[in-house]
């Protein structure tokens, strides 16, 4: 199972994740932000059952295919009430990426980095012509 995959999907008010954990197939299932289930790790895929919070708690499956069978990508289903829900693969880096302010700010140093750069590329050749300009005159 490859490293690096995240289901999410909202059910019934309550945040499901399935994480993978590495590469023998290990994977775990979050019910909002906590671990309720563990999937097989001597073998990629396999199909968990769990509980989602509740009064009365109400079970749910989450499958997990194995790579091979959909061209390298693994699927996750969760099946819930005689339902099933094909969850969606989210990425591992916050949304968005950076917050605006900060790209801003990074930018900002950016700019005055390539000024001082190509500042002092300016002054050295310049330094270079004056030198070289009036040693050439000169005789010893």
């Amino acid at each position: 199972m490859a490293l690096g995959h995240r289901f999410h999907v909202d059910q019934d008010g309550h945040s499901v994740t399935v994480q993978f954990l590495g590469r023998a197939g290990a994977f775990e299932v979050l019910v909002d932000g906590k671990v309720v289930a563990h999937g097989p790790g001597d073998r990629p895929g396999g199909t968990v059952v769990a509980e989602l919070p509740g009064d009365p708690p109400r079970p749910f499956g989450i499958t997990v295919s194995r790579p091979r069978e959909m061209g390298g990508v693994p699927f996750c289903v969760l099946e819930s009430g005689g339902m099933r829900y094909l969850m969606p693969q989210v990425p591992l880096g916050a949304a968005g990426g950076r917050p605006a302010h900060l790209h801003e700010r990074y930018r900002l140093v950016r700019e005055v980095r390539r000024f001082l750069r190509r500042s002092s590329r300016r002054l050295v050749r310049r330094a270079g012509r004056r030198s070289g300009g009036r040693s050439g005159g000169r005789a010893a």
